[in-house]
């Protein structure tokens, strides 16, 4: 929505991100020193993932032992952070998260769309725009009125014809905004889609290295894309079971929500919605404008849905596509084993 909003006032706001390091930029090598591991587990020199059972602490190396380094993780949740990204756009931005070492991101469909008038379309028919559209139109119809008082009160007065004329052309191209302004704003937010696809998206880790020109690939039959990173040995999320969450179980929400990057926000499990490719996990963890892409996770750090969208005129009630449908749909993807 951060587009639209750039369309309306004529200039964009860049969301506030972490300060990039000198070091930072597209591609920036990894540093590749690593700690050697350690002979006891219970003081490991890096926090590694909380994966699951039976596994061993490993020796950090790339993308994995810089962030370690840089923002040494003290729990499960910081250990998620590591391996989320915040995803900026021409047009927008939100989130998405690393799910394997070979440093894939997954993410959802409409953070990374570049068909411009698919975008257009989702942006204009949102319950957000159509708002405030409608206080545009309000304003509009105000203007002219007012302009319409003005010229009734120069009707008759001796040398202001070329003051009539003004307003009547005011009036008129007041009146031409007016009749199209949702397809004048349709056909801007498209064009600046399809403008910025071109070039790509960037990427960015927690500690401000970018990772810029990216292109995803979609899923088919879900909100999801996945691309992957130009790094090697990332973070990465271990998937957990979705059909194992119980009612009123925790969750956390990881995202850059309004452009606050890394923000974790918390709520439960709330149930199940449909079935099948329609099938949604129902969460009061909030899930806000650039929270969309990023992990919805257990307490012990587990992956088990992505943030994807929130009931419109409701509070509290938001939406994840269950993490096992990213297998179903990126079949290069090694399926967990639960």
């Amino acid at each position: 929505m951060a587009l639209a909003w750039y369309v309306l006032r004529g200039r964009a706001t860049s969301p506030a991100t972490p300060a990039l390091p000198a070091s930072a930029a597209s591609g920036a090598a990894q540093t590749g020193a690593a700690p050697s591991a350690p002979s006891a587990p219970s003081a490991p020199s890096a926090p590694s993932a909380p994966p699951a059972a039976g596994s061993f602490p490993h020796a950090l190396r790339g993308l994995e032992a810089q962030l370690a380094k840089t923002f040494p993780a003290r729990n499960a949740i910081e250990t998620a952070r590591n391996a989320t990204v915040f995803i900026k756009t021409g047009w927008g931005m939100g989130s998405g998260f690393i799910i394997d070492a070979d440093c894939h991101v997954i993410t959802n469909r409409h953070v990374v769309e570049t068909d411009g008038a698919r975008v257009a379309n989702t942006v204009v028919s949102s319950a957000e725009m159509r708002a405030r559209i409608a206080v545009i139109e309000q304003q509009l119809r105000a203007n002219i009125g007012q302009q319409l008082q003005l010229r009734r009160s120069l009707a008759g007065q001796p040398g202001t014809n070329l003051q009539v004329i003004e307003i009547d052309d005011r009036i008129q191209a007041m009146k031409e905004e007016l009749a199209d302004l949702p397809v004048r704003i349709n056909h801007a937010i498209s064009e600046k889609v399809e403008g910025s696809g071109r070039s790509g998206f960037t990427a960015m880790v927690v500690d401000g290295t970018e990772f810029s020109s990216l292109h995803a690939q979609y899923a088919d039959n879900r909100d999801l894309a996945i691309f992957q990173l130009p790094a090697d040995h990332c973070p990465h999320l271990e998937p957990g079971s979705s059909g194992t969450l119980a009612q009123g179980e925790r969750l956390y929400t990881i995202g850059n929500p309004s452009g606050l990057a890394y923000s974790v926000t918390s709520g439960v499990f709330s149930g199940d919605r449909g079935a099948g490719h329609e099938r949604f996990l129902q969460t009061d963890a909030p899930i806000n404008p650039g929270n969309s892409g990023g992990p919805l996770i257990r307490e012990n750090g587990e992956v088990v849905g992505i943030n994807t969208l929130v009931l419109q005129g409701a509070q509290g009630i938001g939406f994840a596509i269950p993490i096992e449908a990213v297998y179903q749909e990126f079949l290069q993807l090694r399926a967990p084993r639960h």
